[in-house]
C-alpha cells in the first residue's frame, strides 16, 4: 500500500520546516521582502539614479534611526513619514539589517 501526503500533508511539512528555520534566516528573509518596496523609489538595490537618496551602503543603525525618525514625525518628509508609520520596531530592525548588507 502506498501512502501519499497529498496537498494538505505537503503544506503541513512546509509549515513545519519554516517553523524550525533559523531565526536569523527568517529575519533576513523578512528584511529582504520589506526592502523590495524600498527599491521601487530608491532604485534597484538601493542605488538611486535620481534625487531620491540612495540607501545602499548605509549601516543598520543609521537606517533604524532614520526610519524611526520618519515614523515618529521627528524627520519630515512628504512620503517617507507615511510609509514608515506602517512599520513596527521589529520590522524596521529587520529591514535595516537587510539593507545594511546591500552594496
Amino acid at each position: 500500500m502506498k501512502l501519499g501526503y497529498g496537498p494538505a500533508g505537503a503544506g503541513l511539512i512546509a509549515a513545519a520546516l519554516i517553523a524550525v528555520a533559523p531565526v536569523g534566516a527568517q529575519a533576513e528573509s523578512s528584511g529582504r521582502n520589506l526592502a523590495l518596496s524600498c527599491f521601487s523609489c530608491h532604485g534597484p538595490a538601493g542605488k538611486s539614479p535620481d534625487s531620491i537618496p540612495a540607501i545602499n551602503g548605509k549601516n543598520k543603525a543609521f537606517i533604524v534611526k532614520e526610519m524611526i525618525g520618519f515614523r515618529d514625525g521627528k524627520r519630515k518628509s512628504t512620503v517617507m513619514q507615511r510609509i514608515a508609520k506602517g512599520y513596527s520596531d521589529a520590522e524596521i530592525g529587520s529591514l535595516a539589517g537587510y539593507l545594511a548588507t546591500v552594496k
